[in-house]
């Protein structure tokens, strides 16, 4: 299934926003990773909209898009419900954390983690989370994922991760060929 976005709903990207005496930007990519297009401009730090091209289906059937901050959270609640057919929430749990690994004990663990999944589970919650690997993410990402193993016939937990773009490592490869499709067309 590939998702797509309207035309007309743009992604911000990085215009130049990187400090002179340093290789990365303060979006996150390296000065090498931005078009010539963006660094002739001169702009000092700022952001200029692009249609999106990051959107479709990860090989272990996790949908994604990329978006703008500013994208209105109903074209968002939409995509989720009517798109990708996600149940709407009973309760939304949002997990945050500082983005630092930490050791958590084994007893500790598994007690976070079945609760977590329990509440989920139970209350038809949507997970949450920054979206990357790291610290209390991870451990919540691990979670859903030790639950959707072992639990084939349970209901199913949602988690939504939601990541800057420039921390996202092989972002190149979510980037879709296709060009001109509608993701929402209302």
């Amino acid at each position: 299934m590939y998702i797509c976005f309207l035309e007309h709903e743009h992604v911000k990207l990085c215009n130049l926003c990187f400090h002179s005496k340093k290789e990365v930007c303060y979006c996150g990519n390296l000065k090498t990773d931005h078009t010539d297009e963006v660094i002739k401009t001169g702009d000092s730090i700022g952001i200029h909209k692009a249609p999106t091209d990051a959107f479709g289906e990860i090989h272990w059937k996790c949908d994604y898009v990329r978006v703008s901050a500013d994208t209105e959270a109903t074209v968002l609640y939409k995509l989720l419900t009517e798109q990708w057919e996600l149940s709407p929430p009973k309760l939304v749990i949002s997990v945050t954390g500082g983005a630092k690994n930490f050791y958590l004990k084994s007893h500790l663990k598994k007690v976070f983690y079945r609760g977590l999944m329990k509440i989920a589970q139970t209350t038809g919650a949507w997970l949450i989370t920054g979206g990357t690997n790291v610290g209390v993410m991870r451990h919540v990402g691990q979670a859903v994922r030790d639950y959707t193993l072992s639990n084939t016939k349970q209901k199913e937990v949602v988690a939504i991760g939601v990541a800057p773009w420039g921390v996202i490592h092989n972002k190149d490869k979510l980037v879709n060929e296709v060009k001109d499709i509608c993701l929402l067309c209302f």
